[in-house]
Order: C-alpha cells, then structure tokens, then sequence
C-alpha cells in the first residue's frame, strides 16, 4: 500500500509529546511490512538545516474559495524514511512548534490546516495516489474533510480512504465561527453534529464524523472515550459514528529503549545480568547530586508538568515521602509553572534526596529510566502511554493508575502477592493522593521486605515486549479493512 502519514511532529526532528514516537516508529514498522509511506510534516524552523537541502517543489493550494497560496515542499529522506516538510510562508519559521511562552499561536487552526491540504495537493502534483491517508489528533485532523469535500469530484482520490488516529482527544482545537472561511468549511457544517460547539467550531469534534476509520492509541482508552468519564466531552459524537472504530497498542522502539544497547547508558544489563542497573542507579545519583545510598529505593518521573499526568497527586505524596526520608526521587519535565515552583522548592528543601530537571534531556531520561528502581506514572487519564513500557523493559516498576493503555500494559501486584509469576508493578484507581501514597508505600514495603518478590517482578517486566511490529500488522489489517469497503459517507456531501 501507499500511505501519506501526516503529523506535525516526529521523533528525532521535532517533539513534544508521544505523537512523534508514534510518527517515526509506526511508518518505520509499515515501510519493514513492504508498504510504501511518506511523511509530511511542517517545514519548522528549528529543523531547517535537514529539509533546507532536499529537492524543492513550489505550487498553488487552495485551502478555500478566496485564498490561493504558494507552498514549497521539500522531499527527503530521514533515517530511511521518505519525508514531505510543507513549508508555507511564514506559519512554520517560528520560534515555537504551536505556541510560545505558553501563548499558543492564534493563527494555528489555519497553519495546521494549510499544512494538512498541501500534502494532499503534493501527492495529486506528483501523481503520488495514496491508498491510505493517516491523519494524527487534531492537527491533521481535517484530512478526511477535504478529501471527502474538496476532492469529492476528482477522481484522483476515489481509491483513497482515510484513517485518523487519536493520541490524545483532550486536545481537541476551538476557534472561533469566523475560521469557517478560512478553513475551507462550508456553513452547511456548522450544525452540532459537525464543526459547530456552543459559539464556535470543534475542529477534532467536526473531522470525525468525515474520515473513513478511527483508531486510538489503546484499547482501554478507545473503551474510555465511549464513556462520559473520560469522552473528553466526545462520547456522544463518537457513539454516533458507525465508522470502523478500534484501540491499537502503540509499540516500543527497541532500538533506542533496549537496557542491552542504550547508547545513553554506562552499564548496559539484562534479565538475566543485573549488575549493569545498580551502576547505573550509582552512576544517576553522582550526576543529579543525590546521596550514593544504592540500598534507598529510588523513584523516577519524567512527564510533561500537567494535571493529567497526575501532578498534583504527586506533591503532596513527595512531601510526605521526604519527611519520613523513605526513598530518592528524580523527576524530569516542563510546563505548568506553579507545579515546578512546587518542585524545585522540594528540590531545595531536600537536596540529598530530591532532584527537580526544569525541562526535557533524551540522553536524562534514558539514565532515569536505567538507574531508578520504579517510575511513577499517576495520570487522570493516559491514551496510551510510552514511559511505563520503557521502564518495564529496563526492570524499573511502573507505579499507574487504572486508566487507558496503562491498565492494558501493567499487571498489577495482588494485595496478598499470589500473582508474583505475573505481575509487573503497581496500580491504584482513585484520583487522590492517599489512594496514590497507599500503593507507594506498598511499594516500598515490597522493595524493602520482599527482595525476592521484587526481583521476580523485574523479571516479569523485563520478559514484556510491545513490539511495534505487532502494531503495525494491527494498522495494517484496519487499512485493509477501510479499504474493502465503501467510504464514509456524510449526510450532507
């Protein structure tokens, strides 16, 4: 199959969340399963010294009925893959990806709308005919509108069905009615059931109802997303659909978290040798400055400083954590600023025992992720989640909460320990701090008194593997399914 991927990140080039793990590691996967895939992506600024130098096309598209626009695009290759940076006057030389000094860019609606039609205007240029088009989150959600709308009488795409992947639906883009225009929507859409919410537009809300196949990022969470809890205020327009609707396991890429060949790590380890991960538990506490005790436990996390990660369940569970001097922790990230007040000021309170990193270092997260004895990963709700896989993989117990892909890549450790061949961490369900301190402190019991059952859920964990190829064949069969059938069709189209 041909298959335009389209995503405003990719790991490697541009990131800031798990999409772009997901838009290096799957097209990978599928180029291994003999399909041909390229990626259009912006053209950013902050990644101009690689596309710079690629082959330049320039044309014309036309996203609406008033604004023709020029457009370059750049092919090249990236670690073998066959990429498409879109680059459309000033919309992506930036000094941000979607906003700066956390003020997202008022005009994103349209930049990402730009990018997402002039890829599809690129392949129509280069007699490029995909038989997929993958579109990721809101982004480049509007894919399966324009090609449903603005191709419906071209006959170049006739054979193309769309797909949409949902990494995270919380973000779901608003703006304001007046974006109909701009956008390339026509008024007969904006009705409840499509773009229109309250007094403005639901880009993520709209799109869906127009691509011929959704996925989510796990089954938990594609379960979650059909209940008001955890809709993200879609349950019902998602209910609705009667198109093909499934949750896909997103896989690991063993060639960078794989404790046997981390390039990042001192002391490579393995099941069956763990020597290697309590030099690199030592060897983590001399670079963050914390007290070489190897017999503290020691707790990583590494998330972006929101309330859906789970934040504010942490602190206050840290403190008293610090106060009875039970156990190291390292945390990495950025974001809300009151939360990483919060924590460099635990930090400073705590220097031999706490370490706060205002930011994101790959090379950091991999020695976290190495030398911590468990990783904390308490979210409100989590589409699928990469760090606890990650620590599975490395023998550092994941500590959850029973939500999303979570819950579906966890075992959790039985309260009278009779599930010790099986387990793999540590869960708890309420959104609280004590539901959270009460399984740390279980936790840490475990660590402390039970050496053996802590060494056999390492085992367990480190025998885990989500393989990306298996992801992979999972797409590949939901392409194959879109494609043996007719395409969405919309009422109104």
């Amino acid at each position: 199959m041909k298959i335009l991927f389209i995503a405003s990140e990719i790991d490697g080039l541009i990131k800031t969340g798990g999409l772009a793990d997901v838009a290096y590691a799957l097209p990978k996967a599928l180029c291994a399963l003999g399909h041909e895939v390229k990626i259009a992506l912006p053209a950013y600024q902050q990644i101009q010294s690689v596309w710079q130098t690629w082959p330049k096309q320039t044309f014309e598209s036309k996203i609406n009925h008033f604004m023709t626009e020029p457009v370059s695009a750049y092919q090249g290759d990236f670690n073998g893959l066959a990429l498409v940076a879109i680059a459309h006057k000033d919309s992506f030389n930036r000094n941000g990806i979607y906003d700066e000094r956390q003020q997202a860019y008022s005009d994103n609606p349209f930049r990402f709308a730009m990018m997402t039609k002039a890829s599809l205007d690129w392949c129509q240029l280069n007699s490029w005919q995909p038989d997929i088009v993958h579109a990721n989150d809101w982004q480049s959600s509007l894919a399966g509108f324009y090609l449903a709308e603005h191709f419906k009488h071209e006959s170049f795409f006739t054979n193309t069905r769309s797909i949409l992947t949902l990494h995270n639906a919380a973000y779901q883009m608003y703006c304001e009615q007046r974006e109909l225009t701009y956008l390339g929507i026509d008024e007969r859409f904006y009705t409840e059931q499509d773009f229109k919410q309250q007094d403005g537009l639901n880009l993520l809300k709209g799109s869906l109802g127009f691509t011929d196949g959704i996925v989510t990022v796990s089954p938990g969470y594609a379960q979650e997303l059909k209940t008001e809890l955890g809709g993200h205020g879609l349950t019902d327009k998602i209910n609705s659909l009667s198109q093909p609707f499934k949750g896909i396991l997103n896989g690991s890429d063993e060639s960078q978290w794989n404790p046997e060949s981390d390039i990042y790590i001192s002391s490579h380890f393995s099941a069956s040798d763990l020597s290697g991960k309590q030099q690199c538990k030592l060897d983590l506490q001399q670079r963050l400055n914390l007290a070489s005790e190897v017999s503290k436990p020691l707790l990583g996390v590494i998330c972006r400083l929101t309330e859906q990660k789970g934040i504010d369940l942490l602190i206050p569970a840290f403190k008293q954590l610090m106060q009875a001097n039970q156990c190291q922790i390292v945390v990495l990230g950025s974001g809300d600023e009151r939360l990483a007040s919060e924590l460099l000021e635990l930090a400073e309170n705590n220097q031999q025992n706490f370490k706060f990193i205002n930011g994101y270092d790959i090379e950091l997260s991999h020695q976290i992720e190495a030398g911590c004895d468990a990783f904390l990963m308490p979210s409100i709700f989590e589409p699928c989640g990469l760090n606890q896989i990650y620590s599975l993989r490395y023998g550092t117990l994941p500590l959850v909460r029973q939500v999303g892909g979570l819950k579906d890549t966890v075992c959790r450790l039985a309260d009278d320990y009779t599930n010790c061949d099986q387990a793999t961490g540590f869960m708890f369900l309420e959104a609280n701090s004590t539901a959270l301190l009460r399984e740390l402190e279980r936790l840490l019991a475990v660590y402390n008194q039970q050496p053996d059952i802590w060494q056999q859920l390492q085992q367990n964990a480190m025998q885990q593997r989500f393989s990306w190829q298996k992801a992979a064949q999972q797409y590949e069969q939901f392409y194959q399914l879109l494609l043996s059938q007719e395409k969405a069709a919309h009422p109104l189209i």
